[in-house]
């Protein structure tokens, strides 16, 4: 038989070279594999206050260390019970690399919402060989209090003509609280599952908040359901909204259609706020239902569609429409303005807050501007949006300013107002604050400007900006001036070449390479089955049992003791006659070892030494068990293993 060629040393390179990127990949799989994990998880993120909810804490380590465990802040929540303990589970998993063990600790906790809105649950905290980890932070979306899920109004109203007050006639409303009805052909004529899209109204002024949401009409039993196909809302601002739900599931309820029964649920819903006029659409919403086997294949599956729906969006009256109106402010707001503190030094800040709360489009409704001060400087205020997550039309707007005065004197924030219009009555309002009183001790600033001195006719209420001077930066001893350049430096090319770290990026890559060829080399010769590698896996076997044993003598364990002496001798046997040695009689053992060239009277001990080893697994009072006689054990088997591995075959010597 022709032996085959073996390839170039090009083709061997590249090998290596492929070898080398896997191995990279490998161990930094590995790497990410071992890191220890620590998850806060919730079994869902919609919930209403007073509904029951799992709250879930897991770690996830090797043989790591983990102590000190401490649950998160449950502030806003109600603890319905708490875990006794962890609950432990171990993973093993055997690859190429070897065995691998990940071993995961769970804290599951029930819990209660008690206020609505956006509620964030702290880290828990613990230590993994002594560092400390902090698990992620969860955040729930608590609506009002539960009642029962939408329900669609009766489809037996499919021709009923619109509601009666359209916007913009006298006191009339924009048709709150009425159903759009269903659109002709929206029912499939052979009475399959549909999709069914109602909004409580069919005209609204831009910027009112019209409630949209798209039923689910099944007429078979369903437990799958995925969106295909998004509706498409041009010309609309929406707020997600949530929908109650039985442990994570479509809350059902049963209505006759045509004198067929269907199972209705709520799937989506969305709180619309129209930007312009005009007759605006939304596109039909595309779904696939589904029933699928314990295995997860599907059984049969449907396709639903809704039918698309028009709004007609009329622009806001001009009668009584305040000068620069913004078209966001549509709604029923309230406003008010506080402060933290009215009597404070020069030099140091004041916290002035406005929050806008009521229904409508909350998130983009404009705040009221703030005038300046003389003698104060105002900062860009921090804007905090809470939108109420069942409804998506209710909530609050809080900007917090802060303001630094540079001299003393007694100051007033005059009223703030906000400018709205309320679609229920087809008016404009207004809403404004009361005054804020503040008072400023101290010396002014250096660079405070020329004001009123205290005390003076001016500073009894601290005139308004527009005339006068400000302090344009009371802090600039403490800030570092940027110094901005107009072009790109010409040694940035050369600090890189003279960076620590410029021989390393040239000098690894080649080194790893040569490393990844010389382990391959290694580890090829180390396969090969050759008699010098077959004499250093026996030895090295042989070293380990007297190691073992050697421990097992100064813990005073005579049976393990003995069982490692006999692996000693069987390992040293079975590598001189290339066969195994643990099935052989003692009349074999005898017979193979005279063969080697033992004397019968070596022979006849290693027979014994092993006799003596059986007789220690099975009867251990028959044996000496002091430390001397061990040690005479261990010392006679180094003896006959070393005779063993040194003497020739008989044959060889004839």
């Amino acid at each position: 038989m022709q032996r085959p060629s073996s390839p170039p040393r090009s083709a061997r390179l590249g090998l290596a070279a492929a070898l080398a990127t896997v191995l990279c990949a490998a161990l930094a799989t590995s790497a990410r594999a071992e890191a220890p994990r620590f998850l806060g998880e919730v079994d869902r993120n919609q919930v209403t206050i007073g509904e029951p909810f799992i709250y879930q804490v897991t770690v996830s380590v090797g043989n790591d260390q983990v102590t000190d465990y401490r649950p998160p802040d449950f502030k806003g929540m109600r603890v319905l019970s708490t875990p006794r303990g962890p609950n432990q589970s171990t993973q093993m998993q055997l690859g190429g690399a070897g065995m691998f063990v990940e071993v995961s600790y769970s804290w599951r906790y029930e819990l209660a919402a008690t206020q609505k809105g956006n509620i964030s649950i702290g880290p828990a905290r613990i230590k993994v060989n002594g560092q400390d980890l902090r698990s992620s932070v969860v955040t729930v979306a608590v609506g009002a209090p539960g009642g029962p899920p939408p329900s669609p109004p009766p489809l037996a109203g499919a021709g009923a003509p619109p509601p009666r007050g359209a916007p913009g006639a006298s006191g009339s409303s924009s048709g709150a609280g009425t159903v759009a009805p269903p659109p002709s052909g929206g029912i499939p004529a052979g009475g399959g599952s549909f999709i069914r899209l109602v909004t409580d109204k069919q005209k609204a002024y831009v910027g009112e908040a019209i409630s949209a949401t798209w039923f689910l009409y099944m007429n078979q039993s369903h437990n799958k359901y995925d969106v295909q196909k998004e509706p498409t809302m041009e010309g609309f601002w929406t707020e997600e909204v949530t929908l109650p739900n039985r442990r994570g599931g479509m809350i059902l309820n049963e209505e006759l259609v045509q004198g067929r029964p269907y199972q209705v649920g709520a799937a989506m819903k969305r709180a619309l706020f129209p930007l312009h006029p005009g007759r605006l659409s939304i596109t039909p919403m595309e779904a696939q239902l589904s029933r699928v086997d314990f295995f997860g294949t599907s059984v049969r599956s449907q396709r639903v569609t809704s039918s698309p729906v028009e709004i007609e969006v009329l622009p806001l009256p001009k009668d009584g429409q305040p000068p620069g109106f913004d078209p966001a402010n549509v709604g029923t707001f309230t406003l008010a303005s506080k402060v933290d503190r009215q009597q404070v030094a020069t030099g140091d800040a004041v916290t002035l807050t406005v929050e806008i709360a009521g229904h409508g489009n909350v998130r983009k409704v404009a705040l009221p501007a703030v005038p300046d001060l003389d003698g104060w400087k105002k900062y860009d205020p921090r804007v905090n949006v809470t939108i109420d997550p069942s409804t998506g039309a209710d909530g609050s707007k809080v900007a917090e300013i802060l303001l630094l005065p540079s001299r003393p004197g007694r100051f007033t924030i005059p009223a703030l107002g906000l400018d709205s219009f309320d679609p229920a009555t087809g008016r404009y309002n207004h809403a404004a604050t009361n005054p804020i009183e503040l008072t400023v001790t101290g010396a002014a600033l250096a660079g405070a400007g020329d004001g009123p001195a205290p005390g003076g006719p001016g500073a009894a209420t601290g005139p308004l900006a527009g005339t006068g001077s400000s302090v344009d930066n009371v802090i600039a001893s403490e800030i570092r001036p940027i110094h901005a350049r107009a072009e790109l430096r010409r040694d940035l090319g050369a600090t890189f070449l003279r960076a620590r770290g410029f021989m390393g990026i040239v000098v690894g890559p080649p080194l790893l390479f040569g490393l990844v060829v010389f382990g391959l080399r290694v580890r090829d010769r180390r396969a090969q089955d050759t008699g010098a590698i077959r004499r250093r896996r026996s030895r090295e076997k042989v070293r380990g049992h007297f190691a073992a044993a050697e421990g097992h003598r100064r813990n005073r364990q005579v049976a393990a003791f003995y069982i490692e002496i006999e692996r000693v001798l069987r390992e040293t046997l079975s590598h001189r006659l290339g066969v195994p040695a643990a099935g052989l009689t003692m009349e074999d053992v005898r017979a193979r070892a005279t063969e080697l060239g033992l004397t019968p009277a070596d022979a006849d001990k290693l027979v014994a030494a092993l006799e003596e080893c059986d007789r220690a697994r099975f009867a251990p009072g028959s044996v000496p068990s002091d430390d001397a006689a061990l040690g005479v054990a261990l010392d006679r088997a180094a003896e006959l293993a070393a005779q063993v591995e040194s003497e020739r075959p008989r044959r060889a010597r004839a």
